[in-house]
């Protein structure tokens, strides 16, 4: 491993304001097809402190119908325990939704959950659907973005960071497609400009592009500090291939953001332990259920 790729893997690499948290470094073990392994796990673990949560995930189709171990929604849904609470599912594209449906429908019927599905562009739907049923500021809310490239306007992102008033903004995960993302700029022919400022948000988005690929996710994690005001911001990489068969290419990034200050310790422990079996309700009850939770956060229990 290059001195250039081994700095991805230190998370002492970001400045973390009030309380520095110091991580050694890590070896990958996350690659494409145990992703969504990694947000079903973190759940889990933060549930353990929270005991509540809301979930909502803006591409929740599957990406591999053939492969639906592969699949975030349906992982997190058949989590345990079920302490999640509401889901709000967003899928486009015809096919994946009706994927979607069956598999909630297929689901068993779980006292105090429900289940929202929306049909259509979730850069439309997500903001009308949230300014009818504002969330909680009490209430502990994860969404995930798991883009193919550039189908998350940043006026999305925004959105989510600042919908809540008080308490603890809604904690996303946000991939950025590394692997694609020079080809798919160059694809782009017609509306350019256009289509990549409603991505970025800005004008400054060749900014990125000319950053080499190892400094992207770092990059952009930094904009969710500073732009939109998230305490804690981490580039994790997602990479080709297991560690075992030498990583490969970076294929994403996932950008973890969160206010709570537990929150990085735990996603570090997700990406590190992911292929690991999970660990005993037990344990987990001992390990972190004795954690303090934040006012906000023992209020919604």
């Amino acid at each position: 491993m290059s001195d250039a790729q081994r700095h991805l893997f230190d998370l002492s690499q970001y400045p973390i304001e009030e309380k520095q948290l110091q991580f050694s470094p890590i070896n990958g073990p996350v690659w494409t097809g145990n992703k969504a392994r990694l947000i079903q796990r973190y759940l889990r673990y933060f549930t353990f402190i929270t005991k509540h949560g809301t979930y909502i995930d803006v591409c929740a189709g599957p990406q591999e119908p053939d492969h639906t171990h592969t699949w975030a929604a349906k992982l997190v849904l058949e989590a345990k325990p079920h302490w999640l609470r509401h889901f709000v599912f967003f899928e486009e594209n015809d096919t994946s939704f009706g994927h979607l449906s069956d598999m909630v429908s297929a689901q068993p019927k779980i006292k105090g959950r429900d289940i929202v599905q929306k049909h259509g562009d979730m850069n439309r739907l997500l903001p009308e659907y949230l300014a009818e049923n504002p969330i909680r500021d009490t209430e502990a809310t994860f969404c995930l973005l798991d883009q193919r490239t550039f189908e998350c306007d940043w006026a999305t992102v925004k959105y989510l960071a600042t919908h809540k008033k008080g308490g603890n903004k809604i904690e996303q995960f946000y991939f950025l497609a590394q692997k694609w993302l020079d080809r798919s700029v160059a694809a782009i022919t017609i509306d350019k400009k256009a289509r990549m400022e409603r991505w970025w948000g800005t004008g400054g988005w060749e900014t990125l592009i000319k950053k080499p690929s190892v400094e992207r996710g770092a990059f952009l994690a930094e904009r969710f500090k500073n732009e939109l005001g998230y305490k804690y911001a981490y580039a994790f990489p997602i990479f080709e291939k297991p560690a075992e068969q030498g990583n490969g290419a970076t294929m994403f990034y996932m950008i973890h953001a969160s206010d709570h200050e537990e929150a990085p310790k735990l996603m570090f422990r997700a990406y590190r332990t992911v292929v690991a079996p999970l660990e005993p309700i037990e344990q987990l009850e001992m390990e972190l259920g004795h954690l303090e939770q934040t006012a906000d956060d023992a209020k919604a229990v």
